[in-house]
């Protein structure tokens, strides 16, 4: 899909100086940028299994404990800093 982005003059310039230092294009960079922007702000979701142990009103009765730290070490931290 295409589309217009309009830039202000500096961030132009920015834009441009970084094609020359990184050898890409500037849809290329543009791209990358929305890209990595939407893997940081997007919704992030709990592990199924996660999901599962708290609806259950009594996880400490299931058959299988759920191991914590296994899917703790994937968390992502958000930008505040706090983890989940």
């Amino acid at each position: 899909m295409n589309f217009s982005v309009h830039f202000d003059e500096a961030t132009l310039d920015r834009l441009n100086k970084a094609v020359e230092r990184s050898g890409m294009t500037r849809n290329r960079i543009i791209v990358t940028a929305v890209q990595e922007w939407l893997a940081r702000n997007e919704e992030k979701d709990w592990p199924e299994a996660l999901k599962t142990h708290f609806r259950n009103p009594a996880p400490e009765l299931a058959e299988e404990v759920l191991d914590f730290q296994a899917w703790r070490a994937t968390a992502i931290p958000s930008e505040s800093g706090v983890r989940w």
